[in-house]
């Protein structure tokens, strides 16, 4: 598992500097600027799609204790965050957008928590120039496992994406999230409800 890590880091920096170096190879701007007009977002249309490869870090905040009515800050550290997503559009600017994520968390007394939030989320994007607004909200399911330790627990998710077009078929965006996984117990006084701020980096290919 500790070799994941560094593997997926490597893959994603060599994708972006391969693409990079193609664009500058082949597209060079013309006198009347249409290598930046190309480059603006255009409305997205029905049928259109996004896939997205995101690295990046995760927070714990703290959990909120139901039967006490108290906040407790977490015991645990920032850890490593990734995504995977796709985002497909059902109307003009307009998608559905199913997530895969996964976080790595180091807790106070040395146990590795893993979180692997799974949401499917509807978003609304606003195009600006180069730049793209979408903001989202949704509903999965979060599979937490620490030790021997696992569960699985519902999930609700909001944020949103910040876009910026290289070219026609790929942009970069900058994703913020609050995950909100609440976690019920027969017994009340172990039942509450944990945050979790998540921001990544992302390569975001057009489909």
């Amino acid at each position: 598992m500790r070799s994941f890590i560094p593997v997926l880091i490597i893959l994603l920096l060599l994708s972006g500097t391969a693409i990079f170096a193609q664009d500058l190879s082949t597209e060079l701007p013309d006198q009347d600027g249409s290598l930046m007009a190309a480059r603006q977002f255009n409305s997205f249309e029905k049928g259109d799609g996004i896939l997205s490869l995101s690295l990046g870090a995760v927070f714990p905040l703290g959990f909120y204790h139901f039967d006490s009515g108290s906040f407790m800050k977490a015991n645990s550290y920032p850890g490593f965050a990734f995504t995977i997503s796709y985002a497909g559009f059902i109307m003009p600017n307009w998608a559905i957008e199913g997530e895969f994520a996964g976080g790595f968390i180091g807790s106070q007394n040395k146990d590795t928590l893993f979180v692997a939030p799974i949401s499917v989320r509807m978003a609304r994007y606003f195009p600006i120039g180069s730049f793209a607004i979408a903001p989202s909200a949704g509903l999965g399911m979060a599979i937490s496992s620490i030790g021997g330790y696992k569960h699985i627990d519902a999930l609700a998710k909001l944020g949103s994406s910040f876009l910026w077009k290289a070219n026609a078929d790929m942009s970069y965006s900058f994703k913020l999230f609050a995950n909100f996984i609440p976690q019920f117990f027969k017994n009340s006084e172990q039942s509450m409800l944990g945050f979790f701020l998540e921001t990544t980096l992302s390569v975001a290919y057009h489909m």
